[in-house]
């Protein structure tokens, strides 16, 4: 528990320590801008307010160790880092199915893939919806099809993002076929989909074969292992 506390704690001090931080910063600064502050100079007052704030921190902290979720896991898995959008949904996340003449691609693997977006998009408390557009300049989640991959894969999900974790761009790559060249089913399109849009929120992998962002899954809907974890993060 206090390892996974400690990893818990580097993660997500860059977006509530951060904010801490520029607070103390502004109370006083010396040579070079650097914060010249000691505990000591502080009132009692903001001495009480810091106790409290490190007391709500801890439980902070206990809450996502003790819950339901696999982002200990996922963090554990990961460099230590989360990345999530901001919240998007006045502003939906544009997202651009390249048009292709890839074998095997089909108008209802392409609905497939639409309805794995809804399927996240349903999800209560996560603060994104998206929008499809026909402009690749204009989009921030592509998708884009090929025959097979190299390896025995069927999808790949690749991000980008800013130095504070938030996400900026995202990819999408599904395979019409395995790599020994068997064409994959359009229920195996929307499972792939699924777990893959998931990578595309932020989600690390499950350490629970029975959801859908295990790393070998077969779940064709979101448990509630993952729709707790979304909502987490």
């Amino acid at each position: 528990m206090q390892r996974l506390l400690a990893i818990i704690f580097i993660v997500v001090a860059g977006a509530i320590g951060f904010q801490l931080g520029f607070r103390n910063q502004s109370v006083a600064t010396g040579e070079g801008g650097v914060d010249t502050v000691a505990d000591s100079t502080l009132s009692g007052a903001a001495q009480a307010v810091r106790i409290r704030e490190d007391a709500a921190w801890q439980r902070f902290l206990r809450r996502i160790a003790e819950s339901d979720t696999y982002l200990p896991a996922m963090i554990e898995e990961s460099d230590s880092m989360v990345r999530r959008w901001p919240e998007r949904l006045k502003d939906p996340l544009r997202v651009h199915i390249e048009p292709s003449d890839v074998r095997g691609v089909s108008p209802q693997k392409i609905r497939a893939v639409q309805d794995a977006f809804r399927r996240w998009e349903r999800v209560p408390e996560i603060p994104i919806d998206f929008v499809y557009s026909r402009d690749p300049d204009r989009s921030e989640v592509t998708v884009r099809w090929i025959e097979a991959f190299a390896i025995e894969r069927a999808g790949q999900a690749e991000v980008l993002w800013q130095r504070d974790g938030l996400l900026r761009r995202g990819t999408l790559t599904l395979a019409t076929h395995t790599r020994s060249g068997v064409p994959l089913s359009t229920d195996a399109i929307f499972t792939v989909a699924l777990h893959d849009i998931g990578h595309l929120l932020g989600l690390g992998p499950s350490d629970e074969p029975r959801d859908v962002m295990y790393p070998t899954t077969g779940v064709h809907d979101l448990t509630r292992r993952d729709r707790q974890t979304a909502m987490l993060l």
